[in-house]
C-alpha cells in the first residue's frame, strides 16, 4: 500500500505544483493591468498637479504681479449757488466767484462801497464748509455807489426774470477799456417791450448819457431784442475812452414807458442827476428793471 500510494501522492504535487504555477501566471496577467492603471492615473494627477502650480511654485524669481493702479478720488466740486445769491446782496460791488483748478473758492471783482476782503472770505465759509476762500477784489470811486444803491432793488427784480436786461460788453468784470479805444457794447432787453435809459458814470463825477441821445431820442426796444451802441457808421452816437482814467460805470434801466418826459443834458454832473432819477424811480411801473456794469478805463 505504501508503494502504490506512492506514484499518487506524486502525481498530486505535481497537479498542485501546476495548479499553483498556473495560478500565480493568472494572477499575474491579471495584476499587470490593474498596475498599468494605477501608474497612469498617478501620471495624470502628477500632472494636474503641476498644472495647478502657481507661478511663484513652478517658475523660481519670475516678476510679481503688481496691483492695478487706482486713480485718487476726485475732490467734490462745491455748490456756490448760495454764495452767489449772498454776494448779490452787494449793491455797491459787482462780484463773481468760481472754483479754481486746486478747488480753491475764488472771488473776484470791484467795489464802490466798504465791502472788506476778509468780511467775504469769512462769508463764504458759511456757504463752503472747512475752506475760506480766497478774495481779490479792486476799489472803484465811492461816488459810484450812489447810483448802484438807487437801481439796488431794480437790480434785484432783473436778476429773477427768464430773460433779463443785459449789458453784452467783451470781457469780463471789470474789463478794461484804453484811450482812444471805441466804447461798443449791446443792450439786450428784457422780455417786454421797453425803453431803455443808460448811463455812463465817469470816475471824475460826470454822467453821460448814452442813450436816448442826440442823434437817437428813442430808447424803445422790443421785447427780447438786442440794441448796439457806439457803433461807427450805424448813424448814431459813438464814443472813444478818454482821460481821466480809472474805474467807470455803465446803468442800464429798461422801463414800459420812457423815465424823463423830456431830454436830459447829453453829459451833467452826476450829483444834479441823481436826485432826478430817483425821482423818475419812483414814479416809474413796478416792472421796472435795471443792470450795470463796471469797467476800467487806462491810457494807452
Amino acid at each position: 500500500m505504501n508503494d502504490a500510494s506512492a506514484p499518487t501522492f506524486a502525481t498530486t504535487t505535481w497537479r498542485l505544483r501546476w495548479a499553483a504555477g498556473l495560478l500565480a501566471a493568472v494572477i499575474g496577467i491579471i495584476a499587470w493591468p490593474v498596475h498599468a492603471t494605477t501608474a497612469s492615473e498617478t501620471q495624470a494627477e502628477t500632472q494636474a498637479e503641476a498644472e495647478t502650480e502657481t507661478p511663484a511654485d513652478s517658475e523660481a524669481g519670475a516678476a510679481p504681479t503688481l496691483p492695478t493702479p487706482v486713480d485718487p478720488p476726485r475732490p467734490a466740486v462745491p455748490d456756490l449757488s448760495g454764495l452767489r445769491t449772498a454776494l448779490a446782496e452787494f449793491q455797491c460791488a459787482e462780484l463773481e466767484v468760481a472754483v479754481g483748478k486746486d478747488q480753491r473758492v475764488a472771488i473776484s471783482g470791484l467795489t464802490a462801497g466798504d465791502t472788506d476782503p476778509d468780511s467775504l472770505a469769512l462769508l463764504a465759509q458759511d456757504y463752503v464748509t472747512g475752506q475760506r476762500a480766497a478774495v481779490d477784489i479792486e476799489r472803484a470811486s465811492p461816488a459810484l455807489c450812489e447810483p448802484l444803491t438807487l437801481i439796488g432793488a431794480l437790480r434785484t427784480s432783473n436778476a429773477g426774470l427768464a430773460a433779463p436786461v443785459a449789458i453784452r460788453l467783451e470781457g469780463g468784470i471789470g474789463i478794461a477799456l484804453h484811450g482812444g479805444q471805441d466804447l461798443v457794447f449791446d443792450v439786450a432787453a428784457p422780455d417786454f417791450p421797453a425803453h431803455l435809459q443808460v448811463d455812463y458814470f465817469t470816475s471824475d463825477g460826470d454822467v453821460i448819457h448814452l442813450l436816448p441821445n442826440p442823434l437817437e431820442i428813442s430808447g424803445r426796444v422790443e421785447a427780447g431784442a438786442v440794441r448796439r451802441l457806439g457803433e461807427r457808421g450805424a448813424g448814431g452816437r459813438f464814443w472813444s475812452i478818454g482821460p481821466p482814467y480809472g474805474h467807470e460805470l455803465i446803468v442800464v434801466i429798461a422801463s414800459p414807458s420812457p423815465l424823463f418826459a423830456s431830454p436830459r443834458p447829453e453829459a451833467e454832473p452826476a450829483s444834479s442827476y441823481l436826485p432826478a432819477l430817483k425821482q423818475a424811480l419812483d414814479a416809474a411801473a413796478p416792472t421796472t428793471v435795471a443792470t450795470a456794469r463796471f469797467l476800467k478805463t487806462r491810457a494807452p
